[in-house]
């Protein structure tokens, strides 16, 4: 059978949390102008695959380098988004917020078990990601799209995510709110899909997977500074794969639930 490795699990939950708050950090307090480095290590619990009915739990890293002027982050080095650079920065005088990044970052790999043989792997390739974020009072809508440039799945697929954010405390915040995912015939056939060479040697049967919506999820989370340097982060994600996603004989169950916790310092 298939299944996703951590690091893309985690860019899935992470990723929506991690923008909110940089997002939300030049509205309270003018940001510290320089390089910034959070080290941490989490832990993730997660489908042992994509439409899997058992679970597993794994111990993840994660880093976060960012450079920092006064627009806020300019330059980004993390498991969420790769290494990219915000080309188009601006705050209007009501406090919204408009943000364009483009980026390169690890794509994601599945592979066999031995419960099923006879199905294409593809390895952890290279992905072009282009994402834009828009802020506007409480509200943090996202789009992102991501086309593999080496090896990986070889396909294309677009995130849409909103989040209603919460601030409270001394640097406190969480957020709650929808996430869709899409992807073109490549994406979903490299995830989904079933040759009948492959049915004939795996014993499942054969499927073709187009393109269309893969996902529909609610995500929230909630991250609390512990002293002036660390911060814990909980991620939790509850979702459905519908369409050629939800009726891949590759999926044992199309209910899928993600959570990710970690403690991070800042260097």
């Amino acid at each position: 059978m298939l299944h996703c490795t951590k690091y893309f699990l985690i860019s899935l939950l992470i990723a929506g949390s991690a923008s909110a708050i940089a997002g939300e950090a030049p509205v309270r307090s003018m940001p510290q102008i320089g390089w910034q480095t959070d080290l941490g290590l989490g832990l993730i619990v997660n489908p042992e695959y994509q439409g899997a009915e058992d679970y597993r739990a794994l111990p993840v890293p994660y880093f976060d380098v960012r450079y920092v002027d006064a627009q806020g982050t300019k330059t980004f080095f993390n498991v969420p988004q790769g290494f990219g650079t915000y080309f188009l920065r601006d705050r209007s005088v009501s406090g919204n917020r408009l943000a364009l990044s483009a980026a390169v970052g690890p794509g994601f790999q599945n592979r066999d078990t031995d419960e099923f043989q006879g199905l294409k792997t593809f390895g952890i390739g290279l992905e072009a990601r282009l994402g834009a974020e828009y802020d506007i009072g409480r509200w943090s809508l996202q789009a992102g799209l991501a086309q593999a440039v080496a090896s990986g799945h070889e396909g294309f697929y677009g995130n849409l995510n909103a989040s209603y954010r919460f601030v409270f405390g001394r640097g406190a915040i969480a957020g709650l709110g929808p996430s869709l995912r899409f992807g073109n015939s490549s994406y979903m056939s490299a995830l989904y899909g079933v040759t009948q060479q492959e049915s004939v040697s795996s014993g499942l049967s054969a499927f073709a997977a187009g393109s269309g919506m893969e996902s529909v999820a609610l995500q929230g989370f909630l991250s609390i500074p512990l002293g002036s340097k660390w911060r814990f982060t909980g991620v939790a994600r509850a979702g459905e794969l519908i369409g050629d996603a939800g009726d891949s004989t590759l999926t044992a169950q199309p209910t899928q639930f993600f959570f990710v916790t970690a403690l991070t310092r800042r260097f």
